[in-house]
């Protein structure tokens, strides 16, 4: 049993979370999984989740934590169909299995719950069910969702109890006794203070900049606020700083922002306030609903402007030959660094260098340069130009020079929009005790410029949002980002409640309140997740109006004439009041923009023409989702420290954001030589297939192992022994198995003419009766249906030397006259093949395991080796559909190696053509 069980609340949280912590067994236990359960209730707990420990080595800490937070599974489509009970409990246990797919069940806790649905995409706009609330005050129609249509997820709500209890499964699936039940409420917290505060003077500009970081926890962080703290020192401010009436007399607020969960950006530039000393020093104050943190105390640094970094440049561009779900942000040349070396001889005196190349993928670059230069040395020992950027490269150290010195590299480059007076990278090579060989330092120098510590910070913004949320920190070894624009596959929403239908009434469970009302004619009596059914349908950029639609048309239409009349009413109130209010002609102003709207839009328009409600759910969702993936970029450097320049923004000509989208491509352009070649390799096995149907003589070189099969067989006859015909331990998803498949055809056309005994001892069970089908065809198709036994093809095992140990006994039984090994073998082949040597049989194999031709040439009489084994099957049959696919194979087979050969030569001499138009994978 699990000992010593906590919950606790998270600190600096929003109230959703909680802490589960417990003592863990030993691991002589050997526990598997810790698996927590979760309920409202002491005596019903469900299974939430369970943590992975391995049984070897247990867990090494004195307590074991489960962080219990944000939105987790509620019910999916693995959830039990009914309320379940974990296994192995006693009578009397609380714990169930996962929440079923229960209405009744779902609506009673989600009063304890913050339910959101996740709906598939498809379902959301084609299975959505206009439901009702059964309280009959309430007439809004709701989008209502059964199980199979979403996943529900759930968050807990802070000041509700909920009970925790954890058990152990140890590596036989045995449950040992669930720890005692306890329990825990989540309460909102202040933010915790943040991690750390920069400031920059900039003595010329007159400008404060900051730079900050936020604490581990910030998704409860709405805004920050900076001050200045005078007249009292660092250690005197951590005294008084979580004190409201003592700190209060020491700050002035210098600015603030928002901070929206830590996303937003997480600097500021102010002008230089009056009355600021030069010795000032500062705190950053994150703020929630519940309260605030304050940092410690950080004196700005003296600088000027000279100090920034350069501004950066950057553009935006759609990956090419994608599905339409990518874009670059690029805002530098291609980055080239050496990431290690590797001394290749005792001496030391050649290096081998291992560099990277960070590109996308329409950056070209021709060639790099790479100078070494001994340190205290301006002048380069060595030039390598690397023409085919293969990552590497070979060096020779200099003779008498002491490699572990170092070196300098510079690396220049030639390529698109780049050359090597323009831009250098350069690097030192320093010695590395631990790992005994050169290694770059963390410098590196773009220009002369020193440039590790900067990063270049990626923002981004949606077409409704003026807002910037950062999307990666990119060291300076970073010229691009990949951004991942998904196409959208589900549609979330919050669940406002959920309705089901009992002993003929309706039953809603919405805002902690419970209604019921006769089941009216013509009402489903299926449960549903009540959800909004309004969606966000277009932006109007003339007015920045974000406008929303209901997905049942004849509601979109009610909430039009209702906006009208409510703005009418709103009007009409104005006109009679006394004195203006400004909130009520702020609603107005607001509803008046958007009814305007509804006569204005393009997109509105052609929406409201559309008649049936198929159609228009299809325009919805043509007009919403391709916004939704929409965005601004902007790109931020700095050094984290406070010096930051933000680039200009992605603007057109009239001065209008950039918003940016990903294209489908239809074909990949990269992949025309694999059509050519896919073409060509057609047009060859027409042509071959055709000269075989029409009776033309195609060559095929002999092939010793096969051409002895008869001899083998008769062999097996004039003896009166068996033969055994082994396929390996391969599956239908291995080509060699396929290929035996097509051999065996032939041995037992063969061996039903001479009346041989045929063994065949299958490995897969799956294999087992197309072998036997085969070989009861063979022995119809020569006449002798009465010499097919199908007891001597038989499933053994599927273990590998299990496998083994019983076809070496067969043989040795049954004295084997020829043994055929043909499929796919690995470590068990020897062994039978040296058994089948002990008891004087004929022995042909083959097979396109590399690793066992070696085995099979030096055991057995004659080895079919890797493709030899696959045309085995055109090689017997001949015929023209085999025949035809096999020259095809050799003569494409004469392509590549001419086209091997031209490109080695091209390569020699430095010219990179044909090798580029060739796919690389």
């Amino acid at each position: 049993m699990v000992e010593d069980l906590r919950v606790e609340d998270i600190p600096s949280d929003n109230g959703d979370g909680l802490i589960v912590s417990w003592k863990p067994l030993h691991r002589s236990k050997r526990i598997i999984e810790y698996r927590i359960y979760r309920g409202v209730h002491p005596d019903t707990l469900f299974f939430t989740q369970a943590v992975p420990v391995n049984p070897n080595v247990g867990f090494a800490g004195d307590r074991m934590y489960f962080y219990d937070s944000g939105f987790g599974e509620f019910i999916d489509i693995t959830s039990p169909g009914k309320l379940k009970q974990e296994k192995q409990q006693k009578p009397g246990s609380p714990l169930y299995r996962k929440i079923p797919r229960d209405m009744e069940l779902a609506a009673r806790l989600s009063e304890s719950y913050d339910i959101y649905a996740s709906v598939e995409r498809s379902a959301f706009y084609k299975r959505a069910k206009k439901v009702y609330s059964a309280n009959e005050a309430d007439s809004t129609a709701y989008a209502g969702f059964q199980f199979r249509h979403q996943n529900l997820l759930a968050s807990m709500r802070p000041g509700v109890t909920y009970y925790y209890s954890v058990v152990a499964v140890d590596e036989r699936s045995r449950f040992q006794d669930p720890a005692p039940v306890v329990s825990g409420s989540p309460f909102p917290n202040a933010p915790e203070e943040a991690a750390a505060l920069y400031g920059v003077w900039l003595d010329d500009t007159r400008e404060l900049r900051f730079e900050w970081e936020y604490p581990m926890v910030k998704d409860n962080i709405m805004q920050y606020q900076i001050h200045m703290v005078s007249g009292i020192d660092a250690d005197a401010w951590e005294n008084v700083k979580d004190n409201p009436d003592q700190r209060s007399a020491y700050l002035r607020p210098i600015t603030s922002g928002p901070a929206g969960g830590g996303a937003l950006p997480a600097y500021t530039a102010v002008p230089m306030p009056d009355g600021i000393p030069a010795n000032a020093q500062f705190a950053i104050e994150l703020m929630n609903r519940v309260g605030s943190a304050f940092s410690s105390l950080a004196a700005p640094r003296m600088l000027d402007s000279t100090h920034l970094p350069e501004k950066p440049t950057f553009y935006v561009e759609d990956k090419p030959n994608d599905k339409g779900d990518r874009l670059s942000v690029i805002w530098d040349h291609p980055i080239v660094f050496v990431t290690k070396t590797t001394s290749l001889d005792r001496n030391n005196s050649r290096l081998q260098v291992n560099y990277q190349l960070n590109k996308t993928d329409t950056q070209d670059v021709k060639n790099l340069y790479f100078e070494f230069t001994k340190m205290g040395e301006n002048k380069p020992f060595t030039t390598i130009k690397e023409y085919y950027q293969d990552m590497s490269f070979i060096i020779n150290v200099p003779k008498g020079y002491d490699y572990r010195k170092g070196f300098k590299v510079r690396i220049t480059m030639e390529g698109q929009k780049v050359d090597r007076k323009s831009y250098t990278l350069e690097q030192e090579l320093r010695w590395d005790e631990s790992m005994m060989t050169l290694m770059p330092g963390k410098e590196l120098w773009r220009n002369g410029v020193e440039v590790s510590k900067i990063q270049n910070v990626v923002f981004r913004r949606g077409i409704t949002s003026p807002m910037y949320v950062m999307m990666k920190r990119n060291t300076c070894f970073d010229n691009n980002l990949d951004v991942n624009v998904p196409y959208p596959s589900t549609v979330g929403k919050l669940v406002s409640g959920f309705s089901f239908v009992k002993d003929g009434n309706l039953h809603t469970y919405m805002n902690g309140e419970r209604h019921v009302r006769k089941l009216k004619a013509g009402e489903s009596r299926s449960g549903y997740a009540l959800v909004s059914p309004e969606v966000s349908f277009t932006y109007d950029a003339e007015t920045g109006t974000q406008l929303s639609f209901n997905i049942f048309r004849d509601e979109a239409f009610k909430q039009i004439e209702n906006d009208k009349k409510e703005l009418a009413t709103l009007k009409s109130q104005i006109a009679k009041a006394d004195s203006p209010d400004p909130q009520l002609q702020a609603q107005v102003d607001a509803l008046e923009t958007q009814v305007k709207l509804y006569d204005t839009n393009e997109n509105v328009i052609e929406a409201l023409k559309i008649k049936g409600q198929r159609a228009w759910t299809r325009f919805i969702t043509k007009i919403r989702e391709p916004e939704s993936r929409q965005h601004n970029y902007k790109v931020v450097k700095t050094d984290t420290r406070g010096l930051f320049v933000e680039a200009d923004l992605d603007v057109n000509e009239e001065g209008e954001p950039n918003f940016h989208f990903p294209i489908s491509n239809w074909f990949a352009k990269d992949k025309f030589v694999t059509l050519i070649a896919v073409i060509v390799y057609g047009a060859l096995v027409v042509t071959f297939v055709t000269l075989a149907k029409r009776g033309k003589q195609l060559y095929i070189r002999p092939i010793a192992g096969l051409d002895e099969i008869d001899n083998a067989v008769g062999r097996a006859t004039e003896m009166g022994r068996p033969m055994l015909y082994c396929m390996g331990h391969g599956g239908l998803s291995d080509v060699a198995t396929l290929a035996s498949m097509s051999i065996i055809t032939q041995v037992a056309k063969k061996a039903a003419e001479y009346d041989t005994k045929m063994i065949v001892p299958c490995y897969d069970y799956i294999v087992l009766p197309i072998v036997q089908e085969i070989v009861r065809e063979a022995h119809y198709s020569v006449g002798r249906p009465d010499t097919y036994d199908k007891n001597n093809i038989f499933y053994l095992t599927n273990s590998q030397f299990a496998y083994v140990a019983a076809v070496n006994g067969i043989m040795i039984r049954e004295k084997m006259a020829t043994n055929f090994f043909l499929g796919y073998f690995s470590a068990e082949a020897l062994l039978m093949t040296e058994t089948g040597n002990t008891v004087g049989a004929v022995q042909i194999a083959g097979t396109d395991s590399v690793t066992q031709i070696p085995f099979f040439i030096t055991t057995c009489d004659y080895t079919l080796i890797g493709e030899e084994l696959y045309a085995a099957g055109a090689y017997l049959n001949r015929e023209p559909m085999l025949l035809g696919t096999l020259k095809a194979q050799d003569y494409f087979k004469i392509i590549i190696v001419f086209l091997v050969v031209v490109g080695s030569l091209l390569s020699s001499l430095q010219v990179m053509t044909l090798l580029n138009i060739l796919p690389t994978k």
